[in-house]
């Protein structure tokens, strides 16, 4: 009886991840839809739609798997964003077409951003059942992450880093702390 029972929940779960998968993609839909009916109907060909259409294929193509199969998507999700990040950065320099900083700053700042996504992928991952330890790591691993940011936007821009960054650093490595010393004291 139990595995009928776990069998039937497995069903409604599939079912339900189905319902949220299409319900998703038809309001994605209808977001394209009228944006591009808008457009045109405003300018009579595609100009500022293009953005929120890019953006959403995107979005799409980015969720759909964790909407599809939950926890189990999330690597899925992560693998899509790895991939279509790209692309779409690409897309959005092509249409804004202004300067030239934004497609080489915004590659290298989705690639320190993708690293970091996967670093807290592997980490949940690994402290399963440890989360408060996860979560505190990942906080930890935030102050060199902005710190690679800074550094490779000053290659771009001038950045100044300036005494916020300190402050926020230390908040960051007081909570990081607290979550890490109360996982500790949670296991004994």
């Amino acid at each position: 009886m139990n595995q009928e029972q776990a069998q039937a929940s497995q069903d409604r779960s599939r079912s339900m991840h189905n319902i949220f998968t299409v319900a998703f993609s038809l309001l994605l839909f209808i977001g394209i839809a009228v944006c591009a009916i808008c457009d045109t109907a405003i300018s009579r060909s595609f100009t500022w739609s293009l953005y929120p259409i890019s953006a959403i294929v995107f979005t799409w193509l980015v969720f759909i798997p964790m909407i599809k199969f939950g926890k189990k998507g999330v690597c899925g999700s992560l693998l899509m964003c790895s991939i279509f990040i790209v692309p779409f950065l690409y897309a959005l320099d092509r249409l804004i077409g202004v300067s030239d900083l934004f497609f080489p700053v915004s590659i290298n700042m989705a690639f320190i951003g993708i690293v970091y996504l996967w670093c807290i992928f592997f980490l949940f991952r690994v402290f399963r059942t440890r989360k408060l330890l996860a979560s505190g790591i990942t906080l930890l691993l935030v102050i060199p992450v902005d710190l690679f940011v800074a550094f490779t936007l000053s290659r771009f821009i001038a950045e100044p880093f300036n005494a916020w960054h300190i402050i926020s650093y230390f908040t960051i490595a007081v909570m990081a702390m607290v979550l890490i010393i109360y996982q500790s004291y949670s296991r004994n």
